[in-house]
């Protein structure tokens, strides 16, 4: 029998060193983008007639994280807010945490040199079939994602 478990999450927790805080916790519905890889090269030394391959950088996807539009803004927007409009950030580190009913830890990434990229609103519509209306997408670029749990 194997010793490990499924992880059916119910919410998603973003914490951001420097930026968020236990005061305000921030949720979202949707994480896109732990995504490492690691890049190669075929090469041929002389005489072989099979490729080698030699790995020679490890590439990375953009972040995107979405929740439905909270009323005010909240930390992380405006995190994005002041790198967009007046060029002000620091890399920083951030830890992605699945969690279950019970507000337990089930599964958690540090992604590393974490800086925004960009936010974005769904299309303003009446009559939407969407579950959750007006949405937020925050994108943040990284560059090395560790599964620490």
């Amino acid at each position: 029998m194997t010793d490990f478990n499924l992880v059916y999450s119910h919410s998603f927790q973003v914490e951001i060193l420097g930026v968020t805080d236990g005061s305000s916790p921030e949720y979202f519905y949707k994480v896109e983008g732990l995504h490492n890889t690691l890049k190669v090269e075929a090469y041929l030394p002389g005489g072989a007639t099979r490729p080698y391959y030699r790995s020679y950088a490890c590439e990375t996807t953009d972040l995107i994280l979405t929740r439905p539009l909270v009323e005010g803004k909240t930390k992380i927007t405006v995190w994005c807010e002041d790198a967009i409009d007046r060029l002000v950030f620091k890399l920083t580190q951030a830890h992605i945490l699945v969690l279950n009913q019970e507000a337990s830890i089930l599964a958690q990434w540090t992604i590393e040199d974490i800086y925004p990229k960009g936010i974005a609103i769904t299309p303003l519509q009446l009559n939407s079939q969407s579950d959750f209306g007006i949405g937020e997408s925050i994108t943040i670029g990284y560059s090395r994602l560790v599964r620490t749990k």
